[in-house]
């Protein structure tokens, strides 16, 4: 596979990192505790309603500033979106169609259980 090129938003990233390292130690413990509280948010976000697919990244993205562990997994994110959007522009019709009917199928089962449920 061809080596791809950093997208933009994780070029803006390691910039600020450079400058978060300059920040004080409580800066820096107030950072981490607020990207802590918005990754469990993303988390409760799985079960309940919300963009949890947003929300755990930017979480990590904050956390990634002082912990090398979160920049792996942020990095493992980033890779795994950018392959799966290249498999679907490479895709044939037929699988594009077929897995746009899969899509609306699962909302649809989500929508009937939640009116199931509501009722």
């Amino acid at each position: 596979m061809a080596e791809r090129t950093q997208p933009r938003i994780l070029q803006k990233l390691e910039a600020r990192r450079e400058s978060y390292k300059e920040k004080g130690r409580i800066y820096r413990a107030a950072w981490v505790l607020a990207g802590v509280i918005v990754v469990l948010a993303g988390i409760a976000m799985i079960v309940f309603p919300g963009p949890a697919v947003v929300v755990i990244p930017l979480g990590l993205a904050m956390l990634s500033f002082e912990f090398a562990w979160a920049q792996r997994l942020l990095d493992r994110g980033v890779d795994g979106g950018l392959e799966v959007k290249e498999r679907i522009v490479a895709a044939d019709r037929r699988s594009q169609v077929l897995g746009g009917i899969a899509v609306l199928a699962a909302v649809a089962a989500v929508v009937a259980v939640a009116v199931a449920v509501l009722l």
